[in-house]
């Protein structure tokens, strides 16, 4: 049964390419016998006109693209007959053939382009496997838009190794600079030969369904494709269960974390700074780090001291405050800046809990 299903895919890729391996091959048989006709023609110009080799040339290319500066022309019968049989029957109906030909291998392979049956050869390059099944296309819009914001990443290749578009790319995709993409398998090694795995710079393992979670059973057999490839690429993968994690560890991801689709910056920061993937993660869950906010007033005091003074008396990490004359909030000011507080966000353990009040007291007595 393994041998067949091999048969037939292998067969199916060669009807694929098949249209364009004949257009190839009809426009090198066309070229060289055009080449041969012209060579005749030359030949037999310089023999029965008595032309020079560049007048003979001349007039065998001017006749066949129909320019005919009339110059020179055949004036012995042998030579007319010649030109008649050689150029006027056979030279230029070929080199009519060739420049139809080459048009339809152009539209051919702007085909096969948009369709993803493409090979670009690429390295040092980004690649993404598979799609989400649900707006899957605005989803990789944006990730794709987070890593053009990246000063590392604004012109790294990126190319899309996926089927959910048999028909193309959609156009605000294609938009973007430099992504390319194959329609394949994520799962298939010669699909992911055919990305370049092995040359790229970072891989992205997307799960398609992030509910269901046998989605990891497939990104555990494509991370195992990748090891066996000897892929030195940095590795993301999604998991949807957590008891999966240091599976896909083991199989060779580098970073793994949860799809989270309303945030494709996680990605881009996973790459960014690897390991910031967790603390990100950790701001989606109500499990162990929470975050807080305190109505507390605090004017005249530097933000170092502010942190300072919290951590001290481990009420938590102060990253964050809403500004009382704007009424904006402010993420990470500079250490020595001395904002006017209207109220505090910060994070701390579930069970380190403290009121209003308690934050009012300790800023009151402490912070003066």
């Amino acid at each position: 049964m393994h041998f067949i299903l091999r048969y037939f895919s292998k067969r199916r890729g060669q009807l694929k390419y098949s249209v364009h391996h004949s257009l190839i091959h009809s426009i090198i048989k066309s070229s060289l016998l055009l080449s041969i006709i012209f060579v005749l023609h030359i030949g037999l110009m310089m023999h029965y006109e008595g032309l020079s080799l560049g007048d003979a040339t001349w007039l065998t290319f001017t006749t066949a693209t129909t320019v005919g500066y009339g110059d020179i022309s055949a004036s012995t019968t042998q030579g007319r007959i010649a030109t008649v049989l050689l150029l006027y029957f056979g030279g230029i109906f070929i080199l009519a053939k060739i420049v139809g030909d080459y048009f339809d291998y152009r539209l051919e392979v702007r085909n096969r382009k948009n369709k993803g049956q493409w090979n670009w050869k690429m390295r040092d390059h980004i690649v993404i496997l598979n799609t989400p099944s649900y707006s899957g296309e605005r989803y990789l819009q944006r990730l794709i838009q987070q890593f053009r914001a990246s000063h590392y990443y604004e012109n790294t290749p990126i190319y899309l190794l996926t089927r959910q578009f048999p028909d193309g790319l959609p156009n605000f995709i294609t938009q973007f600079n430099k992504v390319m993409y194959y329609h394949g398998n994520p799962g298939n090694p010669q699909d992911l030969e055919a990305v370049y795995v092995d040359k790229a710079r970072d891989i992205i393992v997307l799960t398609k369904d992030e509910n269901d979670e046998s989605s990891d059973g497939r990104t555990f057999d494509i991370l195992h494709r990748l090891k066996d490839m000897n892929v030195n690429a940095s590795v993301l993968a999604e998991c949807v269960e957590d008891i999966n994690r240091a599976r896909l560890e083991e199989a060779g991801a580098n970073i793994v974390l949860r799809p989270i689709r309303a945030y494709p910056e996680m990605i881009v920061r996973a790459f960014d700074a690897p390991g910031s993937e967790r603390i990100i993660e950790n701001m989606f869950n109500s499990e162990g780090d929470g975050y807080r906010r305190y109505d507390v007033e605090i004017a005249n005091t530097s933000w170092c001291d502010v942190v300072t003074r919290l951590i001290s008396h481990n009420v938590g990490i102060a990253v964050a405050y809403i500004d009382r004359h704007t009424n904006e909030m402010v993420y990470n000011p500079p250490a020595n800046a001395t904002p006017d507080i209207q109220a505090l966000i910060t994070i701390s353990k579930d069970n380190n809990v403290h009121s209003n009040d308690d934050v009012k007291t300790l800023v009151s007595q402490e912070i003066k």
